[in-house]
């Protein structure tokens, strides 16, 4: 039997991979979690994060027109969480975190080291979308463990995706399963 429930909880779509988010303005460095994110265009490679507009993040992405999407696994649960629960206008987030970079190719934002990996981004394109923006962006350069990724992505076998069910709470990923040959 269904019930109904209030249309503003958005967690009956969850739970969904986070990730880390980096911006930068000038020298100084920012990171967030973020679980609204997700590919939009094959060719050419676009994806689309939802950034709330009064964010630090969303601040330096404006001006900056680029930024990093770093793919995490199960072992950085607390460096998710709280980089998604302070503002970096408060502190600063990269050192707090202990996070270390790793130096883009193609754009000046960095990635984090120590994660799967890593997509370089250039914004396109703003729209607004209640409190937030829906910021869709070129993927302009990927990078990933080479350890952990495979022909269907990354080997489940040998890692766990983090991801937000919602609040406090993360779950993982468990196993690959392919449908039945008919």
């Amino acid at each position: 039997m269904y019930v109904d429930i209030d249309p503003e909880d958005y967690h009956v779509l969850h739970p969904r991979p986070v990730y880390l988010i980096v911006s930068r303005k000038g020298d100084r460095l920012n990171v967030m979690s973020a679980s609204w994110v997700t590919p939009v265009s094959d060719d050419p490679p676009l994806v689309a994060v939802s950034i709330w507009r009064k964010s630090l993040t969303y601040e330096y992405i404006m001006e900056s027109k680029e930024f990093t999407i770093n793919v995490v696994n199960d072992s950085m649960v607390n460096i998710v969480y709280r980089a998604g629960t302070v503002s970096g206008r408060e502190i600063d987030k990269f050192r707090e975190l202990g996070l270390e970079v790793i130096p883009s190719k193609k754009i000046k934002t960095p990635g984090v080291k120590d994660v799967l990996g890593f997509l370089e981004c250039v914004l396109e394109k703003s729209v607004m979308v209640g409190e937030s923006d829906l910021l869709i962006a070129r993927v302009v350069a990927t990078h990933v463990d080479q350890n952990y990724y495979e022909r269907y992505g990354w080997n489940l076998r040998k890692t766990s995706i983090l991801l937000h069910a919602g609040g406090k709470a993360f779950v993982t990923t468990g196993r690959l399963v392919f449908p039945s040959k008919k």
